[in-house]
């Protein structure tokens, strides 16, 4: 393959010339004569600049990076990886950016593999859901501080990075407040993953939305899990245990639409009528839960993978901060998994 000792050869100047005019020096005092022919005999022999090599001189390679630790059978189709990747190649492919995928098994493989992300191929990363306990994005800043990134799906108030997800505050809090003004003064939360920002953060709008009703925090109330329907079941069951009829709470937050899906597979199979009985809601407006009849907080996930890439392009021409902050805010979505408090 030509070298661009092969173009200076060719066009017989030397290799400073080459390098200035093929890496669009402006501020090089060289003739527009030179350049020509710089161009002309790089086009006559085939030579190409290494992508590696344009990257690590910071220029710009029309392409960004996406960074996930999956290690289920299938990204495409899970309902968070799935449509946030839809975003952000739509985004990209309408704004001519071509997207390299990096998928780690989990986020301890991803600083192992650290070196790769700052190689000089993507312009900038898009990190999808890190967990709040991995320190991959505080190595990733270390090892490649002048690497431009943003955080999708993780809004830690305490991350001093660019980052864009759901405003989970908000969406806990809208929750809540649905099911106190139906009347409802023992709701239990059926907790998600405690590494993931957004439990703590769904967690903190029920408590927001408890002390404006003027209710109580009750930690017994609280049932942790992750955010998988075989959670809701299993808590659905420990609840149902825990509690004498007359002390059950009347409904459940669930903190995502996965836990109130197995939350009410289980409720129901124990005869406990949802929501005569006890009212769930959830969070996401995934597709089954229209199915379900499930009343949620729905988040367009596709569109925070288009906000997200749209955040990145702008963080690598530096036309936002790097710790610029944008949530997206929910849309409570009534169906008939809540209804108003009979008990009263």
């Amino acid at each position: 393959m030509p070298s661009i000792k092969d173009v200076a050869a060719e066009a017989k100047v030397s290799l400073s010339t080459v390098s200035k005019v093929l890496n669009d020096r402006s501020d090089a005092n060289i003739s527009v004569a030179t350049r020509d022919r710089v161009r002309l005999a790089a086009n006559r022999i085939g030579y190409h600049p290494s992508a590696l090599a344009r990257g690590l001189a910071g220029k710009r390679m029309n392409t960004i990076g996406v960074v996930m630790a999956y290690s289920q059978a299938s990204v495409t189709s899970d309902p968070y990886l799935g449509p946030c990747l839809d975003g952000i190649l739509d985004y990209s492919k309408q704004h001519q950016q071509k997207v390299t995928l990096f998928l780690e098994g989990d986020w301890s493989n991803a600083i192992d593999n650290m070196p790769i992300y700052g190689d000089g191929h993507s312009d900038g990363l898009l990190i999808i859901i890190p967990r709040t306990n991995s320190a991959f994005v505080r190595f990733l800043h270390d090892r490649h501080p002048r690497l431009p990134f943003v955080l999708v799906g993780e809004s830690d108030e305490a991350t001093p990075f660019a980052c864009v997800d759901l405003d989970n505050i908000r969406a806990g809090y809208e929750s809540t407040k649905h099911l106190t003004e139906l009347g409802h003064r023992r709701i239990a939360v059926f907790c998600g993953n405690h590494d993931f920002s957004s439990n703590a953060q769904r967690l903190q709008g029920y408590c927001q939305a408890l002390k404006e009703a003027g209710l109580p925090f009750d930690e017994n109330l609280i049932f942790s899990g992750e955010y998988h329907p075989e959670w809701g079941a299993r808590n659905a069951h420990l609840l149902m245990n825990c509690f004498l009829p007359k002390e059950r709470p009347t409904a459940i937050f669930c903190l995502c639409d996965a836990i109130a899906v197995g939350a009410i597979e289980a409720l129901r199979g124990q005869g406990i009528s949802v929501p005569q009985e006890i009212s769930v809601i959830g969070n996401d407006d995934i597709p089954q839960a229209t199915k379900l009849g499930l009343t949620t907080q729905r988040q367009s996930i596709r569109r925070i993978g288009v906000q997200a890439a749209e955040v990145l392009f702008e963080r690598v021409r530096n036309l936002v901060e790097p710790g610029h902050r944008r949530l997206l805010s929910p849309e409570l979505i009534v169906r008939s998994s809540t209804a108003p408090n009979t008990s009263l």
